[in-house]
């Protein structure tokens, strides 16, 4: 499956309906502005809902990192759960798209955010 696919299953599954159609976009065209998203506005992508969820995965299992400006890079999730609980804000999505974590930057006296989904 390629990132298309993934992130169109993603979305359809976890993104809020009004901004799924936007989240691919982004996701394929303009993944900088989709982790400031993440980092900043995460309530405009996901519902409340999703928050202190827990994502099970295999260590050795196939996703997508957006961590940084170079975009999404396909990695496994034992590599990208390193980038967990840091703060910096990530977005990790399975290569099926029926899993995710999704960390907010953290703010000046206060813990990053995670939202997830999925097993």
């Amino acid at each position: 499956m390629d990132k298309a696919e993934a992130f169109t299953i993603f979305a359809s599954t976890f993104v809020l309906p009004a901004f799924r159609e936007r989240f691919v976009h982004e996701a394929l065209k303009q993944p900088a502005k989709l982790l400031s998203r993440i980092c900043h506005n995460i309530d405009d992508v996901f519902s409340p809902t999703l928050v202190g969820n827990k994502a099970t995965y295999e260590e050795s299992a196939a996703c997508f990192l957006l961590q940084g400006p170079r975009g999404f890079i396909a990695t496994t999730w034992g590599k990208a759960s390193r980038c967990m609980g840091l703060g910096d804000g990530c977005l990790i999505i399975d290569a099926t798209g029926a899993t995710f974590y999704a960390e907010t930057e953290a703010v000046r006296g206060g813990p990053s955010i995670a939202y997830a989904g999925g097993s």
